[in-house]
C-alpha cells in the first residue's frame, strides 16, 4: 500500500504523508515513494512543492523507520540522508506544511527544505542521541546554517522539545500561524507569492544560496 499521496494543482505539488499509524516515519518504500513525487512534479512542470501530513496528524513525521536501521551502516548511504540532498539541488522551493510533532530525520527535512510553515501547537526534537544513531557530517552542517551553534548542541545534547515559538525564534519555521490557517498561508499567500517570481530566478538564487550556505559551514572542498 502507498505511504504518501500526491497531487498536482497547476503549478502547485503537493506531497502528502499518509503513514499514520507508524508516526509517518520514513521506511525506504515512503522514501522512493517521496523521491518519484518530486521527479514527476518537475517532469509536470510544478513550480513549488509542499511536504504536508495528512490534516490534524499528530505527529508530521517521526524521522526514519527504526526498524530499517542497521549497525555499521554508513549514514550517507541511507535512502533518507539522500532524499535530503535531493531537496537542496531541487530548482523549485519545497514547502512544509507542518503541524504535529516533529522528531530526528523529520526536523531535518525541516532544515534541507526552503520555507516552513507551521502551526503554532507543532512541536521539535532531536532524538538521535536517546538512541546514539550517527549522524552524518552534513547534517550538523545543516543545522548549524540555521541556527547558532549553542542552540544545536542544546537540542542535540538534551533530545528535549521545544515549542512552535520557540522554533521560529531558532530559525527552523518561517512563520508560524493558527491551525486553520496553515493552507490559507501556504497555499494562498507563500507559494502564490513564489508564482508570482522568475522561475529561473529562483533556481538561480536557491542554487547559489545552498552553495553559500555549505561552504560556509564546512569550507570550500
Amino acid at each position: 500500500m502507498p505511504y504518501t499521496r500526491y497531487n498536482l494543482a497547476g503549478a502547485i505539488a503537493t506531497i502528502t504523508f499518509d503513514r499514520d499509524d507508524k508516526l509517518n516515519a520514513f521506511n525506504s518504500a515512503m522514501t522512493a515513494e517521496v523521491n518519484s513525487h518530486m521527479d514527476n512534479a518537475l517532469a509536470a512542470g510544478a513550480r513549488v512543492i509542499v511536504l504536508r501530513a495528512n490534516p490534524g496528524a499528530r505527529v508530521w513525521c517521526a524521522g526514519r523507520d527504526l526498524a530499517e536501521l542497521r549497525p555499521g551502516v554508513d549514514p550517507e548511504a541511507d535512502p533518507m540522508v539522500q532524499l535530503f540532498a535531493k531537496i537542496t539541488e531541487l530548482p523549485v522551493p519545497v514547502l512544509n506544511m507542518v503541524e504535529g510533532a516533529v522528531y530526528g530525520g523529520g526536523l531535518m527535512l525541516n532544515m534541507v527544505s526552503d520555507i516552513v510553515i507551521a502551526a503554532n501547537t507543532a512541536t521539535v526534537a532531536m532524538t538521535a542521541n536517546k538512541l546514539g544513531i550517527p549522524l552524518p557530517t552534513e547534517t550538523y552542517a545543516y543545522w548549524l546554517r540555521v541556527m547558532g551553534i549553542h542552540k544545536v548542541k542544546e537540542l542535540l545534547f538534551t533530545a528535549g522539545s521545544i515549542t512552535a515559538h520557540d522554533a521560529h525564534v531558532a530559525g527552523i519555521f518561517n512563520h508560524i500561524v493558527a491551525r486553520d490557517e496553515l493552507e490559507t498561508r501556504t497555499y494562498d499567500v507563500i507559494a502564490r507569492q513564489i508564482l508570482a517570481c522568475s522561475r529561473e530566478g529562483i533556481a538561480n538564487a536557491k542554487l547559489q544560496l545552498n552553495l553559500l550556505a555549505r561552504r560556509y559551514t564546512l569550507g570550500a572542498d
